[in-house]
């Protein structure tokens, strides 16, 4: 009886302190918005991938095009993120001599043959990789469907957190790092 009480109470303890903490979690990113005029702005990670198509995308080399980058977080199972793919399908040919693009995926099961099918499912426009969780962490991102705006000089200027965005919302955050 003892040891059943016990083994209660602390279900109890820790059920609580989870719901604590997973609350205090959503609410804290449900959608969060950092600019440079809110935020002082901190340098973004240097990374490097391949994209499904082949294509070497770093933030090395954006700087060295003297081009500002976005970096969209995304995953295949990822409701919010299937809003934005084709916005950022409609959005992103009209911005791609201006800036560099890449969607890195977060989830490490989203192979290249996964990404690659989605792609072409989805009809992706935009340069795409596979599973790449590490970048996610090294930009201190903490959910898929995060879009990350980084200008010339390295900084980043916006993130929006697990949210979809509308064409317009894109187009704004877009101008406002290639201006």
């Amino acid at each position: 009886m003892y040891k059943s009480t016990n083994i209660l109470v602390f279900s109890v303890i820790l059920s609580l302190l989870a719901m604590a903490c997973s609350s205090k979690k959503s609410d804290s990113n449900e959608q969060t918005s950092s600019s440079a005029s809110e935020t002082e702005l901190r340098e973004a990670p240097n990374f490097e991938v391949t994209t499904i198509e082949g294509n070497t995308v770093s933030l090395q080399q954006s700087l060295e095009e003297n081009k500002p980058m976005v970096v969209y977080f995304t995953a295949s199972w990822c409701p919010v993120c299937a809003k934005n793919w084709p916005v950022l399908s409609k959005v992103y040919p009209d911005y791609k001599d201006k800036l560099n693009f890449v969607a890195i995926g977060i989830d490490p099961t989203d192979t290249r043959d996964v990404m690659t099918k989605l792609a072409k499912e989805e009809g992706f426009t935009f340069p795409t990789t596979w599973g790449h969780p590490d970048i996610m962490v090294d930009f201190g991102v903490e959910s898929q469907a995060t879009t990350v705006g980084i200008n010339r000089e390295g900084n980043i200027v916006f993130q929006k957190n697990k949210t979809a965005l509308s064409e317009e919302e894109y187009r704004e955050l877009f101008d406002q790092i290639v201006s």
